[in-house]
């Protein structure tokens, strides 16, 4: 009998980190190891939460000898565009120094490393964009993601590169991501100004979680663009995340990007084309009807607990 596979999670606190999480609970026999700054969570049997120091890199070392885990994933990243922008030094620790220390430690535990990047590595000219087409990010945090995958793919170990883009879903610990902010304007009755130049497909974190257990059973490597079954502009997600959550639509207003006056540079037409990972993983991925239907369900479930 085969021992279960052992998982390190890394950024257990993010979203798509508790959708992994919640995810191999429920349909493997995968012992999962979680990682973050921040956790609070009571370990079990088959799930043993740790805080850790990610600048720290001799803890680091000695918790992946320690686990000797098969798969290492990373979801750990500075993701604020504006705030990368603004503080270089920091976004290049999280997104580039980290990612070579964890692709260096896991060829050296022979861990395999899924690691997630971002439709940001684009210019945003001609999206949606495949896995064949070229980089050319715009914005340093781009910039700084691009170098992060790099190295990755890069590396002798064996690896898997993510790319996604506008991801959304169950929401714990009090993560944010567009549709809770829109939820949260309209119980504020505040108006919103949306821009409606930003296209994207968007991602439900479920959808994710079950591509990389796929991508763990399959032991794929290389690069997989996932992403959602809709591509539509910020404004009209909005509309359909106040369609489908019985919003108030006259709070939301269409705008164009420039109007802002962001920091950073955002790609307009963006957006992931995931025939590969839909061919090879053999998942069929969310429209945004369906998985904010999904997601209402989920809160809706949540809240009679």
């Amino acid at each position: 009998m085969n021992n279960p596979l052992r998982i390190a999670l890394i950024g257990g606190n993010s979203k798509v980190g508790s959708a992994i999480t919640r995810l191999f609970e429920k349909e493997t026999d995968w012992q999962l190891h979680v990682f973050s700054s921040t956790l609070l969570h009571t370990s079990s049997d088959r799930i043993i939460y740790k805080l850790i120091d990610y600048a720290n890199s001799k803890m680091l070392k000695e918790i992946f000898f320690e686990v000797r885990p098969d798969f290492i994933i990373n979801t750990a990243a500075m993701t604020n565009v504006d705030g990368c922008e603004e503080n270089r030094k920091e976004a290049w620790f999280s997104n580039v120094t980290f990612v070579e220390q964890l692709a260096r430690l896991s060829l050296i535990v022979e861990s395999h490393l899924i690691h997630f990047s971002t439709d940001y590595v684009f210019d945003g000219a001609k999206g949606p964009y495949t896995e064949q087409d070229q980089p050319n990010p715009i914005c340093y945090y781009g910039k700084s993601k691009l170098a992060g995958e790099n190295a990755v793919l890069k590396s002798h170990a064996n690896n898997t590169v993510i790319r996604t883009n506008v991801v959304y879903g169950l929401t714990t610990n009090d993560q944010s991501d567009f549709v809770q902010w829109v939820i949260k304007c309209h119980e504020a009755n505040k108006t919103m100004n949306i821009v409606n130049d930003q296209l994207s497909n968007p991602t439900l974190t479920d959808d994710l979680a079950l591509s990389v257990k796929r991508i763990i059973e399959k032991k794929r490597c290389g690069l997989y663009h996932i992403g959602g079954n809709s591509y539509c502009n910020r404004y009209e997600f909005a509309l359909e995340i106040a369609n489908i959550f019985h919003l108030d639509e006259s709070l939301i207003s269409p705008i164009q990007t420039h109007s802002l006056n962001q920091k950073a540079k955002r790609p307009l037409r963006g957006g992931l084309i995931n025939l590969k990972a839909h061919t090879d993983l053999g998942i069929q991925y969310s429209t945004i009807q369906e998985g904010l239907v999904r997601l209402r369900h989920q809160m809706h479930a949540i809240n009679q607990e």
